[in-house]
């Protein structure tokens, strides 16, 4: 028989934490999200302007480097938007991000409301509809202020229509509990001669958090593990004579760099997204179930990106080794690094033991067996059938399974079989 006494242990210890958890700061979430998806720290390069030289320049270096994807903030300023849209719809169906710098490239803080609406607000719609005609599927969740500026009215307008801002600042990081202001995050501008390729290369080391930094008080915020560095630039060529200018060498190095630093480089609204939603999931509230948790949390912002994949670990000294993930009626296998890719857009997810069943639950599915259905997963979460009960046909190879059982208004089970 499957049935066996409940784990008493697992049990009391899961309802210890529970109430922990929840009543008190003492003990930390079973779940959390893993910093910067599992690398040190994080780089988003940003471009500004709608440059014909960063859609010349640009394709060919990220092409030749897949595992660096960057952003460009589009503005219709001197039709640039309509000009290069082939270029930037290109880069876009390549995976960069596109963002919003405005039609008019002007002083937003100058300008009036019904301005502000149709620079920051509908330009965003407008992006997406030229590119659509290039044959790119943009959703715009990023805008950057031109020159810069900001205050607290313009912010509201941005807040419409972008769940994340890009400001100025003077050394564009971000720590990974601290969170940023997101209609004014900082970024690092590449304005030579004042800024060097060998000033920039540091900063992508203190990112990594290579170097020592027992003396860096004076640095904002003070460097105390890898961050999120975000950088601002603008023309990618060979013509020195052009303000802001990066020649395609020395951007190379900087990706060479980002990449040797083993940093996550990814858009802006990547990472914005991922960092900002940590900060919900978290927090989220757990409710207790038969055999595990549920967890549920809101959506921080309505033009968060369509999907947010959160890379999240178990704290097994909590739930023990005999643990699944389920989101959306799918189990989620675990990554080679025993951590799970979870949706935060999907708003929710269960935490199942699939050790022991205890002994009512067990009751109420022998009472129920023809409700019941049982379906076999391989350890990937990859289902393998529908079976007769928690046990793996003698058709199939030895090894560790799972299997759920399901029905209407009854407990769902989750466990863990071996053949």
């Amino acid at each position: 028989m499957y049935y066996k006494k409940k784990n008493m242990s697992w049990g009391f210890t899961l309802a210890c934490n529970l109430a922990l958890g929840i009543l008190g700061s003492s003990i930390a979430a079973p779940i959390k999200t893993v910093p910067w998806n599992g690398h040190i720290g994080a780089v988003s390069f940003t471009f500004d302007d709608a440059l014909e030289t960063q859609a010349l320049n640009m394709k060919p270096l990220l092409d030749a480097m897949p595992d660096v994807r960057v952003t460009f903030f589009l503005t219709g300023y001197q039709n640039r938007l309509i000009d290069n849209a082939a270029g930037f719809a290109a880069l876009a169906y390549a995976g960069n991000e596109i963002g919003n710098h405005t039609i008019t490239h002007w002083h937003l803080t100058l300008e009036s409301d019904n301005e502000l609406e149709e620079d920051v607000v509908k330009n965003a719609d407008f992006t997406e509809a030229v590119l659509a005609k290039h044959g790119a599927d943009v959703q715009i969740v990023s805008f950057a202020t031109p020159f810069c500026e900001n205050n607290a009215h313009v912010k509201t307008f941005i807040n419409k229509r972008h769940f994340i801002n890009r400001d100025c600042g003077l050394e564009g990081r971000n720590k990974w509990d601290t969170e940023p202001d997101w209609m004014g995050i900082d970024a690092k501008i590449w304005a030579p001669p004042g800024t060097t390729i060998n000033e920039m290369l540091s900063a992508l080391d203190t990112a990594a958090y290579i170097g020592n930094f027992d003396n860096t008080n004076p640095f904002v915020p003070q460097i105390t593990g890898g961050s999120w560095l975000v950088i601002l630039m603008h023309d990618v060529s060979e013509n020195l004579a052009i303000p802001y200018v990066i020649m395609p060498d020395q951007i190379k190095t900087l990706f060479e760099r980002a990449v040797r630093n083993k940093l996550w480089v990814a858009p802006l609204g990547t990472i914005g997204a991922y960092h900002r939603a940590h900060f919900i999931f978290d927090k989220a509230p757990m409710k207790k179930t038969e055999d595990g948790y549920s967890v549920k949390w809101d959506i921080p912002h309505k033009y968060m990106p369509k999907s947010v994949p959160l890379r999240v670990r178990i704290d097994t000294t909590q739930f023990g080794e005999n643990v699944t993930i389920e989101q959306d009626g799918k189990i989620i296998s675990p990554e080679n690094d025993g951590t799970y890719i979870i949706e935060f857009m999907s708003k929710s997810l269960i935490l199942r033991n699939t050790g022991e069943i205890s002994l009512p639950i067990a009751s109420r599915i022998k009472q129920n067996r023809k409700a019941y259905k049982f379906t076999l997963f391989d350890l990937k979460g990859k289902p393998l059938g529908i079976v007769n009960d928690f046990a793996v046909p003698e058709k199939f190879s030895k090894g560790i399974y799972i299997i759920r059982a399901e029905a209407e208004g009854m407990p769902t089970v989750t466990k863990k079989v071996a053949r």
